[in-house]
């Protein structure tokens, strides 16, 4: 989720100095490197509201979380990943943070190239994982036993391949597992929309 301005905008928006630029993809940022800012805990919408708006390209991945209060249905925006914000960051910027953002306990640029574009592409797919989350539930999971190897052929994740969890009995979905900044996500998606790899 980015916000400038007060307006929420979509997860693949990305903020360059306080100019929004609609694009399909996170992407390398001349002069600064992405990278992610681990947080103390229940800290992360805070530090995130704070980088923008000192106009610090960031990204927060979000996904609604539903609870009962007073039998009431309340959905609130949750982080998909918890204790991260990732941002791309100037090494002048990082410092500058690292003195006065009380909440970040640490930064991590990934300044190799090939580290950086491989950080890109999960970004990316953390977009596709948040957008997934509007229509089916995203878990985290930590602990995870691999199954069978499938190609994702349709929908938001179309082309990635991925290991089967096991099948969901509530919506006779398939849970799958995306490995994704040394974690895991769990999504269940429609049988038809994977082909098993032999």
């Amino acid at each position: 989720m980015c916000t400038v301005a007060g307006e929420i905008l979509n997860p693949v928006t990305v903020l360059r100095r306080g100019k929004i630029s609609e694009l399909d993809k996170i992407l390398k940022q001349e002069n600064r490197f992405w990278g992610f800012a681990y947080v103390k805990p229940k800290t992360e919408k805070k530090v995130w509201q704070n980088l923008q708006s000192k106009g610090i390209i960031s990204y927060l991945p979000l996904v609604p979380k539903a609870r009962l209060h007073h039998s009431t249905k309340i959905v609130t925006q949750m982080p998909l990943l918890a204790s991260y914000v990732f941002l791309c960051l100037d090494d002048e910027e990082r410092r500058e943070l690292k003195r006065t953002e009380k909440e970040i306990v640490q930064i991590e640029l990934l300044r190799e190239e090939r580290q950086e574009e491989e950080f890109i592409k999960e970004l990316n797919i953390l977009t596709k994982c948040e957008e997934l989350a509007k229509s089916s539930p995203v878990v985290v999971n930590p602990d995870i036993v691999a199954g069978d190897d499938v190609l994702i052929i349709s929908g938001p994740l179309k082309g990635l391949q991925t290991k089967v969890l096991h099948r969901d009995a509530n919506t006779d979905g398939i849970v799958i597992n995306l490995p994704l900044f040394n974690t895991h996500i769990e999504c269940s998606l429609p049988a038809g929309e994977l082909k098993k790899i032999t």
